[in-house]
């Protein structure tokens, strides 16, 4: 008996190399759709978010500066806000311990670093410090714990323009103290908190951005 030849059953190569260029060619055009759909969507999120990380970014690089590269204890940077242990400043009886004179002088440093730069300058509102309480929400307790913390942030306040008085004499009207209460749980009433606030100028840079995306 004849065996029937396998080469029949193969399809002729020109039509299946035909068949797989068109098969690249839709590939590539579905590629291509989708990263313009991903891009059209994306350059709006990056320039609404650019102005706000370059700002954040200024700040962590002048704190690297001052505070070396490595985590230092007691102490982190967070988006536009400097976290501050009470511990790393206080001693147990609440007056300022020996370290705490080298550290707010980095850290006067850093808040004039940031006014001293007219581009970032334009882009702070406010430098608030603040530190927290617990709330028990009754007023016989809550009043009188509010008020030595607001005094703990007048006094920091007032640490940082005697650290560097330049500060205080061309910058003092940014700067503003607060008591903030929180949930008596929370382990952040441990923590001070130099919160730059941004200004609206760094809202419309955004919204500049965003405008050639309108038209």
């Amino acid at each position: 008996m004849r065996i029937p030849s396998l080469g029949k059953y193969v399809p002729p190569a020109g039509p299946v190399l035909s068949l797989m260029l068109i098969g690249l060619v839709l590939l590539s055009a579905f590629l291509y759709y989708r990263a313009i759909k991903i891009q059209r969507f994306l350059e709006p999120a990056l320039a609404i978010s650019q102005p706000r990380y370059e700002f954040s970014s200024s700040i962590s690089r002048i704190f690297e500066r001052e505070f070396g590269e490595k985590s230092v204890k007691g102490l982190r940077v967070r988006s536009t806000s400097i976290f501050i242990e009470k511990s790393l400043l206080f001693s147990t009886d609440r007056a300022l311990n020996a370290a705490a004179q080298i550290a707010l002088k980095k850290l006067a440093r850093i808040v004039l670093s940031l006014m001293e730069d007219e581009h970032t300058r334009s882009d702070i509102s406010l430098v608030l410090i603040v530190a927290r309480y617990p709330h028990h929400g009754a007023p016989e307790v809550d009043i009188p714990e509010r008020m030595k913390v607001q005094r703990m942030s007048g006094f920091i306040q007032d640490s940082l323009f005697h650290a560097e008085p330049e500060l205080g004499r061309k910058y003092g009207a940014y700067f503003a103290a607060a008591a903030q209460p929180t949930n008596p749980q929370e382990g952040s009433r441990e923590l001070i908190e130099i919160r730059i606030v941004p200004s609206e100028f760094l809202h419309i840079e955004a919204l500049e951005k965003l405008e050639k995306y309108s038209r």
